[in-house]
């Protein structure tokens, strides 16, 4: 009897160590959890870099609806265009 009670012991503790080992190296066990985790901080980080620049960008919209000298600032800048009666000096350098 005494044999029987150590037997059913022992596959009880080698069951426990069976799911155990499960729980920690198995699919969607805490290995997988900590990997999961830290993919999900990196895609939130993305996910707020994209935000602040869609209000980046959403602020500029804006401007280039209704705000005349933006447009004529961007106009110059990155279009090269001057009004009517504006002069542009360009300096070479060693001259």
């Amino acid at each position: 009897m005494l044999g029987r009670g150590l037997t059913k012991r022992r596959i009880f503790i080698a069951l426990l160590l069976i799911i155990a080992l499960f729980a920690v190296l198995g699919d969607k066990g805490l290995i997988d959890l900590y990997r999961v985790r830290g993919e999900l901080d990196g895609i939130q980080t993305y996910n707020r870099a994209l935000e602040k620049e869609n209000r980046e960008i959403e602020k500029e919209i804006a401007l280039l609806k209704g705000d005349r000298r933006y447009i004529e600032h961007i106009a110059k800048k990155e279009l090269g265009m001057i009004r009517k009666n504006e002069v542009i000096y360009k300096i070479r350098p060693g001259e």
